[in-house]
C-alpha cells in the first residue's frame, strides 16, 4: 500500500498519492483548504487516504505543520 507492487498500481500507493499531493500543493495550506482542494481527486479517494498521505508525507520529512499551515520541505 505504501509502495507499488505486482498488485498496487503507483497512482493506488501512498508514494503515488503524496507525489499528487506535493505536486497540488502550491502555497502552505491548512489541512482543511489542502482537503477540500483535493478531495474529488481520484488519487486521494477518501479522507482517510488523505490524512494517511500526509502522514506518510510528514514521516519522510517531504512536508511539516507550522503555524497550522502545510508546508512542503523543499520545492521541486
Amino acid at each position: 500500500m505504501i509502495l507499488p507492487t505486482k498488485h498496487v498500481s503507483l497512482d493506488k500507493s501512498l508514494l503515488g498519492a503524496g507525489a499528487f499531493l506535493l505536486s497540488a500543493m502550491g502555497e502552505p495550506a491548512t489541512t482543511t483548504g489542502l482537503w477540500e482542494r483535493l478531495k474529488h481527486a481520484s488519487e486521494i479517494e477518501s479522507y482517510g487516504r488523505f490524512v494517511l498521505t500526509l502522514d506518510f508525507l510528514y514521516a519522510i520529512n517531504a512536508v511539516d505543520l507550522i503555524d497550522g499551515l502545510i508546508v512542503r520541505r523543499w520545492q521541486a
